[in-house]
């Protein structure tokens, strides 16, 4: 099935969701600003913050030849601490548990996800941010709790092309001017190109703050604006010298390379929430250079020490969602069948080789149809299907999945 068949009535249902919201003002309840406000305070510890969030995913994988394979895994519960010193000064924090259980004969890690200081240098229109922040590009990566997304595995645009979660060691400056725009910019520790590939694009880049190399350094930042109650826009941006924090490399005749792998990224939003329907739009791209040179690098030894690394990653997709139960008054509980299409390739363009068929399968289209049912607004249970197609020569599969999810 061809991604532009898929994308076209939902790119219909989502433009009439964008003209009707602009004809009156709903009373919304719209994903919170990244990041979350705090959740609330700790009896007897008024400065103190706590709160949290958690998914347990079921899985079960459908190939087209062979047989079929179940998981089962809490894939993530995620502690917030926040702290607040002055009315202008804010410290907030997230540990995060991956997989239930850390061991090294074990999938699961235990890690920071955030922990910085925030500093109200002019209100909420100007404040200094420092510490572990989360990379402003996309949706999922800053505002991931489980109930303000469908599906129960976050769409893969925002997994392989963005690679969430996406957490970097820098300060900067984020604001919000009006009701309506929002920004920030930051400098942040890069990525390490050494671990790019075609396989994940820069996925295996991030350095995660442990011990990271930071000789190169990146901006990264992004803009929100709120033309009307419901409809949000975004637009955001990265760039940076990946090159620098990766391991020495050096050319045949052993002489250090001096690899810049400029890394750049793009990525636009759209996100409606009004009268029951809730949708979303979003295209990601990322660039990188010196491909051919990273390529065919030497270790000190002379020996073959490159990565085959993309020139270009690309992907999007259109999400709409109703919820059944809008009309119903009496009650608070939400009942929203949704629909996803999505397209993404992490070897969108290669440099220096002849592209190949296992470069093709990289090329992975997706329908998504699921339920998302909330008793409450920080609580949902869901279900969905993912038919998923391949490019090149390589067979599609379906994915079930049941889950649940909870933030606090």
């Amino acid at each position: 099935m061809r991604i532009s068949k898929l994308i076209a009535p939902a790119l219909f249902l989502l433009a009439a969701s964008f003209s009707h919201g602009a004809l009156a003002q709903p009373a919304l309840d719209l994903p919170p600003d990244p990041p979350p406000a705090p959740p609330t305070r700790v009896l007897g510890l008024s400065n103190v913050t706590l709160g949290g969030y958690g998914e347990l995913h079921f899985n079960h994988l459908i190939p087209a030849e062979g047989d079929s394979s179940s998981e089962i895994d809490l894939h993530r519960l995620v502690l917030f601490v926040g702290y607040t010193f002055t009315d202008a000064i804010r410290f907030m924090s997230e540990i995060e548990v991956e997989h239930a259980h850390a061991r090294a004969d074990k999938a699961g890690e235990v890690a920071i996800e955030q922990a910085y200081i925030d500093w109200d240098l002019a209100g909420a229109a100007l404040t200094l941010r420092a510490g572990v922040v989360l990379v402003p590009m996309g949706i999922i990566n800053e505002t991931h709790e489980p109930p303000t997304f469908h599906g129960v595995e976050r769409p893969n645009v925002e997994k392989n092309i963005i690679p969430s979660t996406w957490r970097e060691g820098g300060i900067g400056l984020v604001g919000r001017i009006g009701d309506s725009f929002r920004y920030q910019a930051y400098l942040l520790g890069g990525l390490d190109a050494s671990g790019f590939s075609t396989s994940s694009g820069i996925r295996g880049g991030r350095q995660t703050v442990s011990e990271a190399r930071a000789d190169g350094l990146a901006f990264a930042g992004s803009v929100a604006y709120q033309p009307v109650v419901g409809l949000n826009l975004g637009l955001s941006g990265y760039l940076g010298n990946s090159g620098a924090n990766a391991d020495p490399y050096f050319d045949d005749a052993g002489a250090a390379l001096d690899l810049s792998v400029l890394t750049a990224g793009v990525a636009a939003h759209a996100q409606y929430k009004g009268y029951g329907v809730e949708a979303k739009a979003l295209f990601a791209s990322f660039f990188i250079s010196d491909t051919e040179a990273l390529r065919t690098a030497k270790d000190a030894d002379g020996e073959d020490a490159g990565k085959d690394v993309p020139a270009q990653t690309m992907g999007g997709y259109v999400e709409v969602a109703y919820n059944v139960l809008q009309s119903v008054e009496s009650t608070q509980l939400q009942l929203l069948p949704f629909v996803r299409a999505e397209f993404y390739d992490t070897a969108a363009s290669i440099e220096g080789r002849e592209r190949t068929n296992a470069d093709d399968n990289r090329a992975v289209t997706e329908l998504v149809v699921g339920l998302s049912l909330r008793p409450a607004p920080q609580l949902v249970f869901k279900a969905d299907a993912i038919f998923r197609s391949f490019g090149g020569d390589r067979d599609g599969e379906t994915v079930i999945d049941l889950g649940v999810g909870f933030n606090f």
